[in-house]
């Protein structure tokens, strides 16, 4: 992945087209090709320059690579600078960026949760009611009216569980699969050199 030159949209078409990785000691490598250590950072964040968040492209980039290999145990990034810099600056930089998005995944999490169960708590009392109100209903209405309407409440009364019920135990799911993905990238081994570095899949 570079980011010199051209526009952004070319930089993310080059990559898409691009996105095949290659090989180190059997191990599968993300390139991140850029001239200065700068280009690596948000410049819309107003922290202090070293605090800042990575790029939004180059993350969004770095999480599809995790995806692209998501079957392989372990990968390295390895980032190619026109000017060198010390290791630990970028490393440092992308260890507090995924980091953060650990955290923020987590949050998310207990938030979705709370928020399930709250809306179990009330769909549950709003089954209590529409199952009182359909008993009601059918000695008050007679006939297959009072039966029609009576079905009716039940089955609202269970349509009201659906959403609870998906996000206490369906929502978890692509949370749990964002964090362990973001987990294999804060894991993964970085390596910064000097150069254009490899053109092609090797």
């Amino acid at each position: 992945m570079s980011f010199r030159n051209h526009g952004r949209r070319a930089k993310i078409a080059g990559m898409i087209e691009h996105s095949r990785y290659r090989f180190e000691n059997d191990e599968p490598v993300v390139d991140v090709r850029v001239g200065t250590i700068e280009q690596l950072f948000d410049n819309r964040d107003p922290a202090p320059f070293r605090e800042r968040d990575l790029d939004p492209e180059l993350s969004e980039y770095l999480v599809d690579a995790g995806e692209d290999l998501w079957g392989h145990d372990r990968f390295r990034v390895v980032f190619w600078l026109d000017k060198p810099c010390r290791p630990s600056e970028i490393e440092q930089a992308y260890r507090a960026h995924f980091t953060d998005k650990i955290e923020r995944n987590k949050r998310t999490r207990r938030r979705r949760r709370r928020t399930g169960q709250v809306a179990l708590v009330l769909a549950l009392a709003l089954i209590v009611a529409l199952l009182s109100f359909a008993q009601f209903v059918a000695s008050l209405v007679p006939g297959s009216l009072g039966t029609g309407l009576k079905e009716g409440l039940v089955i609202s009364s269970w349509v009201v569980m659906w959403r609870p019920v998906e996000t206490l135990i369906y929502d978890w799911i692509p949370t749990r699969h964002e964090r362990k993905l973001v987990e294999k990238l804060l894991d993964a081994p970085i390596e910064v050199r000097a150069g254009d570095g490899p053109s092609a899949k090797t």
